[in-house]
């Protein structure tokens, strides 16, 4: 039976959540029986899943990529300590089973969402790098699943010294994809050869399972969902990092006002603890009426797909809450701020109804809102086009591929992004 480990993850990021979920059961499909085994960072409680979570953090990545778990005695003491420090047993025995995967695994899948780039510290892309070190160690074979990557700026001193890091570790993988057509050209500009061109594994993918799949102790709640024909409303405070706190805020509120007196139905969907305040704050310049609706809640990527499936559509600046719903064949008006944003909208010809949350064009943007409203029909069936070539090839049916036959040169759908109109379709090529 194969065993697959698959790195990267966690499962309080429901889009993270998501990218595992999506690649174990496609892999499952192409292999029927095999072991999937999740080393995960951020979990709780792994017994409410069907699958193993190990846990892959600050403590275990550096027992394992400097072996330590070869010296019993010691990774029990320092289990310990550590145990004690942070008040957990969740390292309890947990290295030498880490290391018992590692060991028998037949390859290692990457499945981060964004480390390696400037948008975050040169410490989270060395997370990634120290996943590709452990590989070599235990000399097995690791593919980066679909992922955003660059640019390389982040202004230090050791800039040159870093990116010289990066090449030497990202030379190692069988495969590397990039998601965005931007991270393609920042792998490849410094020398990388083993760089391929793939959407999200989350839109790309048929397969995807159902809550009651993965949640062991699942309850149906779908009484508690929104009504149907109603709009979804989801907000991020990770855009504070990228613009004024207080524009954003005031900017989140115009548009929801704007949707309430359109006399829309609107459900503000919180999927995440760390938004709760800033759905607050929102909600304070808000003329709520009977037609406002909030949703909290710790759903599961697959529970959220369900929920926004029933929007006619939706305002959100989530990555993956943009994933779920084009997945669903529902249009949204997005906000973002990186170039992730612009090359999914772009294939599924929705470039109309993306803003750079730093545009201080809010005129423009209840434009795009009040655009929507109209064409939210036309827009449904254009992304439904667009999502059956999206699904034509599966990435990991080709990742597959370059495991078994490694001197092969793998195909992958290269997206050539359409006119914003021209016939209605994405074009596809496959190589």
């Amino acid at each position: 039976m194969k065993t697959f480990i698959i790195t990267g993850i966690q499962m309080r990021n429901k889009g993270a959540q998501a990218m595992f979920l999506s690649l174990s059961y496609s892999l499952k499909s192409i292999y029927g029986e095999c072991e999937v085994i999740g080393f995960s960072d951020k979990y709780d409680d792994p017994e409410q899943y069907t699958f193993t979570l190990l846990p892959y953090d600050d403590f275990t990545r550096p027992m394992l990529k400097y072996d330590l778990c070869r010296v019993p005695f010691l990774v029990k003491i320092l289990s310990s300590i550590v145990g004690r420090l942070r008040k957990s047993d969740k390292w309890r025995d947990k290295i030498t089973e880490m290391r018992n995967a590692l060991q028998r695994a037949d390859a290692i899948f990457d499945a981060s969402g964004y480390t390696l780039g400037s948008g975050w510290p040169k410490q989270s892309g060395r997370m990634l790098l120290d996943t590709i070190k452990i590989a070599r160690r235990f000399k097995k074979k690791i593919i980066l699943m679909p992922q955003s990557f660059g640019p390389f700026d982040w202004g230090d001193k050791d800039d040159s010294n870093f990116i010289d890091e990066i090449k030497k570790e990202l030379t190692y993988p069988l495969r590397i994809y990039a998601r965005e057509r931007e991270g393609y050209e920042c792998l490849t500009s410094i020398g990388l050869r083993n760089v391929q061109l793939s959407a999200d594994m989350v839109i790309r993918e048929k397969i995807f399972p159902s809550v009651g799949q993965v949640c062991s102790d699942y309850r149906d709640e779908r009484g508690n969902y929104p009504t149907q024909n109603s709009v979804g409303f989801i907000i991020n405070k990770n855009i504070f990092r990228f613009g004024d706190p207080s524009s954003i805020i005031d900017l989140y509120a115009k548009m929801l006002q704007k949707l309430l007196d359109n006399g829309e139905k609107v459900y503000v969907l919180n999927t995440s603890t760390a938004d709760t305040d800033l759905v607050e704050k929102i909600l304070s310049k808000v003329k709520i009426g009977p037609k406002a609706h909030v949703i909290s809640g710790e759903f599961s990527s697959p529970e959220l797909i369900e929920i926004i499936a029933r929007f006619k559509y939706v305002v959100a600046s989530r990555y993956h809450s943009v994933v779920f719903a084009y997945r669903s064949g529902v249009p949204a008006v997005v906000l973002g701020w990186a170039s992730k944003y612009s090359d999914l909208t772009a294939l599924f010809q929705q470039q109309d109804y993306v803003f750079d949350i730093r545009d201080s064009d809010t005129v423009r943007i209840l434009e795009g809102v009040d655009k929507m409203r109209m064409n939210y029909e036309d827009e449904a069936k254009r992304i439904k086009r667009n999502l059956e070539n999206v699904q034509a090839t599966s990435v990991v049916e080709q990742a597959v591929r370059v495991l078994d036959e490694p001197g092969l040169s793998a195909g992958v759908a290269h997206y050539q992004i359409a006119s914003p109109r021209g016939n209605g379709q994405a074009k596809l090529r496959t190589h």
